[in-house]
């Protein structure tokens, strides 16, 4: 269901964005596309505790998958948002662990255009998520067996976030453009939740660095410099097979 919220509110985030582009300013800029991520998270502290209990290490190495779309000026200030999520499993004879983030904020970045056509964008994500830790101590053998003896521990925590980031953008197409983003990741978390039960545990705060490639596709305002304003259109001599006969020389 959270899943579904996300792919919801992150739709719905790209249309408002794209509309915000294609009937801004005329200099404005606007869109959004898919946004898959790499994490490199430090999960040291939370590590210690599960491979002390005899459960294999989780990698601290994730890909997530989710979108990002925004509104604003070529070059100058934009709004937007994100969304993403992904998870990692690790499995050591009977036990496994897997290990899931979900994140989402509004983004708030300066751009800064280049002669060359690369455009600089400083920015930072203000947002939230959550981590889900599932632990299984052992493979049932069959339904009777899962029922009867569950191994099984689940639970969830929330954090909020702070991501600052630079990127780097390209537009081949006036409707297409490519972008690089690298950010640092600092999140406060919450307690663990299981069912109605939250106690304390690790990571208290989560840190790691963020890498995305972004294809976003959205409306890119500006004059056309080969179109002619209708002033100009006015003080443009007619063409010769156009233009009216001259009159004959008075006598």
């Amino acid at each position: 269901m959270r899943a579904l919220g996300l792919l919801f509110a992150t739709t719905i985030l790209l249309a408002i964005s794209c509309a915000a582009g294609a009937n801004g300013p005329q200099d404005g800029v606007g869109g959004g596309g898919p946004m898959p991520s790499i994490l490199f998270l430090n999960l040291g502290e939370l590590n210690a505790v599960v491979t002390a209990a005899g459960y294999p290490r989780i990698s601290e190495v994730l890909f997530t998958m989710g979108g990002s779309g925004y509104g604003g000026w070529g070059d100058g200030i934009r709004f937007g948002g994100m969304g993403a999520n992904g998870a990692v499993t690790s499995t050591s004879d009977e036990r496994s662990v897997r290990f899931g983030i979900e994140t989402y904020g509004f983004l708030v970045e300066k751009a800064t255009a280049s002669d060359s056509g690369l455009t600089i964008v400083l920015g930072t994500i203000l947002g939230g998520g959550s981590l889900d830790l599932r632990l299984i101590d052992r493979f049932p053998d069959s339904f009777e067996d899962a029922v009867g003896a569950p191994y099984v521990a689940s639970m969830s925590k929330g954090f909020y976030a702070l991501q600052p980031y630079i990127a780097f953008e390209a537009r081949p197409l006036s409707w297409l453009a490519t972008r690089f983003q690298v950010g640092f990741l600092w999140a406060l978390t919450d307690p663990w939740a299981f069912e109605e039960i939250e106690f304390s545990g690790p990571p208290r705060t989560l840190t790691g660095l963020v890498a995305s490639l972004t294809v976003q596709f959205g409306g890119h305002g500006g004059n056309d410099e080969d179109t002619p304003t209708e002033e100009g259109v006015q003080d443009q001599p007619l063409p010769e097979s156009e233009a009216p006969p001259a009159e004959p020389p008075s006598e």
